[in-house]
């Protein structure tokens, strides 16, 4: 068995895969809160007569937490825990950054499992704290990306910086223009990254008509609505992405 990390800046995702099982066949994972006990939160919750063989994660949160967490896996179960860093280049995807090491992680990881999917071009769409856009070329060079802020934090800014305090935080995937200042807020933050989407698939399909977006993160549901809602139907979700990327990057254990 094979316990896979992945440490956000506001969860912890995890799952363990069984090496011996048929692609795709896994154990259910769990969430956990990315709180100051995070780490005694996710070893309470993974059952202490599993027999873990490999561990292997990443991290875009605190350093001090992936820290107490390679602790924690090397007394319960005496193992090093391999975490994935960014290169470049890893299962077939080129990566566009000068310097690579100033790229997440998180984006590395999905862009190399999305591509891996079909092996053609691909958008990839993180919408967690932050939202980011990443394009990746049919030969599997990265294009590029957007980072912004994700749906919640964009309308925490204006709430924040201006005299606006909105009375609901709940999104419509069918949001217009607003009748209130709710929807007028929700709906610019969600229009503003569809349309993003939208258009780096755009200069995606110019080349490869059949180039399809990859949404991952917390608020990847809505936004596939909000796609479906607009005609767009070359997507598909995929929550695993970051976690899937973790066996090109560290390899077979």
């Amino acid at each position: 068995m094979i316990l896979e990390l992945d440490v956000g800046n506001s969860r912890i995702k995890w799952r363990v895969l069984n090496r011996d099982a048929q692609a795709g066949a896994r154990q259910p994972g769990a969430l956990v809160g990315g709180a100051e006990d995070a780490a005694v939160k996710l070893f309470e919750s993974i059952p202490r007569d599993l027999q873990l063989s490999a561990a292997r994660g990443c991290s875009v949160g605190s350093e001090l937490l992936l820290v107490e967490l390679a602790e924690g896996l090397k007394e319960r179960w005496g193992l090093e825990l391999d975490v994935a860093e960014v290169s470049a280049q890893c299962g077939g995807i080129t990566n566009s950054y000068a310097e690579v090491e100033r790229m997440g992680v998180d984006r590395w990881l999905a862009m190399i499992a999305a591509f891996n999917r079909q092996k053609r071009a691909c958008l990839i769409v993180d919408a967690g704290t932050a939202l980011t856009i990443d394009l990746v070329a049919d030969d599997g060079l990265h294009q590029g990306g957007y980072i912004l802020a994700g749906l919640s934090m964009a309308v925490k800014a204006l709430e924040n910086n201006t005299g606006i305090t909105l009375r609901n935080r709940d999104f419509s995937p069918l949001a217009g223009p607003g009748t209130s200042t709710e929807q007028a807020v929700l709906g610019g933050a969600l229009c503003s990254a569809v349309s993003l989407i939208l258009e780096a698939l755009g200069k995606l399909r110019c080349t490869d008509s059949g180039a399809m977006v990859y949404l991952c993160g917390g608020d990847a549901e809505l936004l596939a609505q909000a796609l479906r809602s607009r005609g767009e139907s070359g997507f598909t979700v995929e929550p695993d992405l970051v976690l899937d990327g973790l066996e090109y990057a560290c390899g077979n254990q």
